[in-house]
């Protein structure tokens, strides 16, 4: 009996030890490849943002001139320094953009393309922390450390997500810090410990600050306590203290970490919550085959979106868990009876959790769908509902892992199979996993969807483009939305002044380059023309995927 009891100690301490050497190779992969990825065409107004709220925080609270008259020739020279220092789009939180402005200074961090990768390297460490925490929810859910590391690898392995952890400075760390702040979440639907609230109110308040969505957790976390502590005849410090603590912590951090509030709070978070929810693109998206105005999308956008460009056993088992979620929370419902209030919602401490990140899956989906959300670029607006969709597909994981026991060799040989196979894709598609679709749409992707919105495919041509020049300067046309001149920030030094990027294309152009993305029907604009006079020469192609083309001007 001993010895067995020693073997499974033994065989769990090999596991754990995996578990644990697999999660630290994920960071090394990360720190490897980082350097790898294009520039996504919202990077160079982030940092322009990044660097306004520094220079503004450097102008009121510091003394140092001479390095302040520096920052600001820098920021002058910005493509959106204008537009932000007219007052335009100051309403974004900047927290991410302004700390990693602030290491590129203290490095001192001068050309572009090193600038770029810094910011590429750092946004991949806080989607890298988040996923610690992932793997800590999902471990302390079902106690149980395999099938955290389960979790864990799902949540890396969406090729389009571990794509965007490099380079998308808004939903990637919206998402991940949203993650740390409901692991505490999950901590007080526990027991209350005065270090969860605070840590809950601080990564709740930065997300806040960074989207307004974070608001919405905060007010289901007190709908949740609230229900827990209806009919407790407690102390009015255990019942009422926790609320005000979380409210105090949670407005002073929103406060703290988004300088917009700073000078008028109450005000400008008015001003904010309704600038968002008039902004609109005024452009069309390619959804279904057609161009249809962002601001008319049909409602199924979101869920045809998250259908075709998440891996498949991913939203399986995320369907097999939200039926067993709603089945438990239904039945619970239908059968009310004189228990606690609390007992009528759910049985137990997990589904209480389980249901309470349906809950954060679900409602935002739908608050998009009642309000008729302005939505463009795919869902990449609601990333942050990701670590919830991959919370409940570990727990349809589990259930039918409890189903049978005999079938859970089959099971576990199963998921592994699609873990690689999503890991196989990321290493077949890099850099550009941020084309990623699943099988259902891949073959008929181009012709109903947009394919690099993002423009991270640019780079790569514009270096084949200046590669064929032999040296010699040359001049670019694009016939596409993309803004193709944003890629030269990603070049060599000796690379950078060999381009002239000369607006739409023409006919006098050495090159012209499209990506396909357009911001409307490109039958009805001219500027999206590739004229007679030139011929393909280069594609850019994964699988069944077109990225891009360049054409060049035929020899008269």
């Amino acid at each position: 009996m001993k010895q067995k009891t020693e073997n499974i100690i033994d065989k769990n301490k090999v596991l754990n030890s995996f578990i644990y050497l697999s999660i630290l190779f994920f960071l090394i992969v990360g720190l490897i490849i980082y350097k790898d990825f294009g520039i996504s065409v919202d990077e160079p107004f982030q940092r322009a943002s990044g660097y306004y709220w520094y220079l503004w925080i450097l102008e009121n609270y510091s003394n140092n001139s001479e390095n302040i008259e520096t920052i600001k020739n820098n920021f002058y020279k910005m493509e959106w320094s204008n537009a932000l220092r007219s007052g335009e789009f100051i309403q974004y939180g900047p927290f991410f953009d302004t700390f990693v402005v602030f290491l590129e200074n203290k490095i001192g961090l001068i050309h572009s393309k090193e600038i770029y990768q810094l910011k590429h390297l750092i946004n991949f460490l806080v989607f890298y922390l988040s996923s610690i925490f992932f793997f800590l929810i999902i471990k302390s859910r079902f106690n149980n450390n395999f099938l955290g590391f389960l979790g864990f690898l799902l949540y890396v392995t969406s090729p389009r997500i571990f794509a965007s952890s490099f380079y998308n400075s808004k939903d990637i760390i919206f998402m991940s810090l949203t993650v740390i702040s409901i692991y505490f979440a999950l901590k007080l639907l526990k027991k209350f410990k005065f270090k969860n609230i605070l840590f809950f109110a601080l990564f709740a308040g930065i997300a806040t600050s960074i989207r307004i969505p974070g608001v919405f957790y905060t007010l289901l976390l007190f709908v949740f306590l609230a229900i827990m502590n209806f009919e407790k005849k407690i102390t009015f410090n255990k019942k009422y203290l926790p609320f005000i603590l979380i409210g105090v912590f949670y407005v002073f951090f929103t406060y703290l970490f988004w300088p917009y509030l700073w000078s008028n709070p109450i005000e400008n978070f008015f001003k904010a919550l309704a600038y968002f929810n008039k902004i609109g693109w005024g452009g069309s998206v390619f959804y279904l085959g057609e161009f249809i105005k962002a601001t008319d999308i049909p409602w199924h956008y979101t869920i045809v979106w998250i259908f075709i460009t998440l891996p498949l056993t991913s939203l399986i088992l995320f369907l097999i868990g939200t039926y067993f979620v709603l089945l438990k929370f239904s039945k619970n419902f239908l059968n009310f009876e004189n228990k606690t209030f609390e007992k009528n919602f759910w049985s137990n401490h997990h589904e209480k959790i389980d249901f309470f990140i349906i809950l954060c899956f679900f409602i935002p989906i739908f608050s998009v769908i009642i309000f008729n959300s302005t939505l463009y670029n795919s869902w990449r607006h609601l990333y942050f509902l990701y670590p919830f969709l991959i919370y409940t597909s570990i727990t349809g994981f589990s259930l039918l892992m409890n189903i049978n026991i005999k079938l859970r060799k089959f099971f576990t040989v199963f998921f592994f199979v699609s873990i690689f196979s999503n890991i196989f894709t990321i290493y077949k598609l890099h850099p550009f996993q941020n084309i990623y679709f699943n099988f259902l749409a891949e073959k008929n992707a181009n012709k109903l969807f947009v394919i690099d919105y993002w423009g991270l495919g640019n780079k790569h041509s514009l270096e084949k483009i200046i590669e064929k020049s032999n040296d010699k300067n040359i001049s670019i046309g694009n016939a596409s939305f993309s803004p193709l001149e944003y890629s030269r920030y990603m070049l060599d030094k000796d690379k950078t002044d060999k381009v002239i990027f000369s607006g739409n294309a023409k006919f006098d152009q050495d090159y012209i380059f499209t990506n396909f993305v357009f911001d409307s029907n490109p039958k009805h604009q001219r500027k999206y023309n590739i004229p007679k006079n030139y011929e393909k020469i280069f594609e850019l192609r994964k699988g069944n995927i077109l990225i891009n083309e360049v054409y060049i001007k035929k020899s008269e």
